[in-house]
């Protein structure tokens, strides 16, 4: 008898916490509630903005572009057709790289050795082949932009191909001089550095 007294009391006390928990449960969902109501919920900033693919390409188009005119007197459209054919390249920040150190990308630029147009190419050396390969068809073709590029993109690669050295290739490109290599490859990692330092300024504008 005096257990089933014991087991009662034991339930009761339990019902009775129970009952308590629930209450204080309540009552702090209900403060919640009143305190989510009369405070004003600020909108979260996410610290690194996400910027779509095309969002990504026009800043690093943009920052070159920048970048091309603090180093050339060309006019701003000549710049971006060179930016724009560049970039139709595998390797453009390369090609620029050689257009600035050939021509400060000057497409009717012409040197004392007879390189003529953006990528400095040697009419007498390669206009033969190029007219050939239908990249050229006279020395005319080697001042606008588009066909120069194609030239000297042409050039480089066959270059590449006997050299399987991207420093001997360029050596060669510039007919041996033994300093070309460094000064395009410096050249190359300016631009490049140029490129991938936009989109974190412009990440940092948006705070």
């Amino acid at each position: 008898m005096q257990q089933v007294e014991l087991s009662e009391n034991v339930k009761g006390k339990c019902r009775s916490l129970a009952l308590y928990f629930m209450m204080g449960l309540i009552a702090v969902s209900g403060f919640a509630f009143a305190y989510w109501v009369a405070v004003p919920v600020r909108p979260v900033h996410r610290a690194w903005p996400v910027l779509s693919s095309a969002e990504d390409k026009e800043a690093a188009r943009q920052a070159i572009l920048r970048w091309m005119k603090a180093n050339s007197r060309m006019p701003e459209n000549v710049l971006a057709k060179i930016y724009s054919v560049a970039m139709e390249r595998v390797n453009t920040d390369l090609i620029l790289a050689i257009c600035v150190v050939e021509s400060n990308f000057n497409p009717h630029a012409e040197s004392d050795k007879g390189a003529v147009g953006l990528m400095g190419i040697m009419p007498d050396v390669w206009l033969e082949e190029l007219e050939a390969r239908g990249i050229a068809s006279d020395k005319e073709d080697l001042y606008t932009i588009s066909k120069n590029i194609d030239a000297g993109a042409f050039v480089l690669k066959r270059y590449l191909e006997r050299t399987n050295n991207l420093t001997k290739a360029l050596s060669r490109y510039s007919g041996g001089d033994p300093s070309y290599a460094d000064k395009v490859l410096q050249m190359q990692k300016k631009i490049t550095l140029a490129r991938r330092l936009e989109p974190k300024l412009s990440l940092a504008a948006a705070y």
